[in-house]
């Protein structure tokens, strides 16, 4: 790969890594600049999407409130798309997640769509998260 392009594909996806070095040092202020203003989170913790700046911002520092760490494992990016895989680690429990990124015109995040596994951890996290949110927990019931 040329100088060039790594140089371009670096500039292309700086709020997407900046993003995650905010989230991984639970430095709030460092997430809404990286944002788009008509940003779509598309979460594991609630069937409907949050929309716009102040719904991800509320979610994601939330989040950030409830957990104890969050760790990039890999980021892989192609042009405005950016894919990370990561590690959160919250009162003992262990997810790992991915998460899908579509970057604008000015390489700022317009779009995530976010997934977590083993999906039992992932439940106890997001019932976590939705009572200090005032969201509807999920709970995974027998078959």
């Amino acid at each position: 790969m040329n100088s060039t392009y790594k140089n371009a594909m670096k500039a292309n996806t700086h709020h997407a890594e900046t993003y995650f070095k905010a989230m991984s040092s639970k430095d709030f202020a460092q997430i809404a600049p990286h944002l788009s203003e008509n940003v779509v989170l598309l979460s594991p913790v609630s069937p409907e999407p949050f929309e716009g700046k102040e719904a991800v911002v509320k979610l994601l520092s939330g989040l950030l409130e409830t957990i104890d760490s969050i760790q990039v494992n890999r980021t892989l990016a192609s042009d405005h798309d950016v894919a990370v895989s990561f590690t959160i680690k919250c009162n003992g429990i262990t997810v790992i997640g991915n998460e899908l990124i579509r970057l604008d015109e000015n390489g700022l995040i317009e779009r995530f769509e976010v997934a977590w596994r083993p999906l039992a951890s992932a439940a106890l996290i997001q019932e976590t998260l939705a009572n200090k949110l005032g969201g509807q927990p999920m709970r995974l019931v027998p078959a």
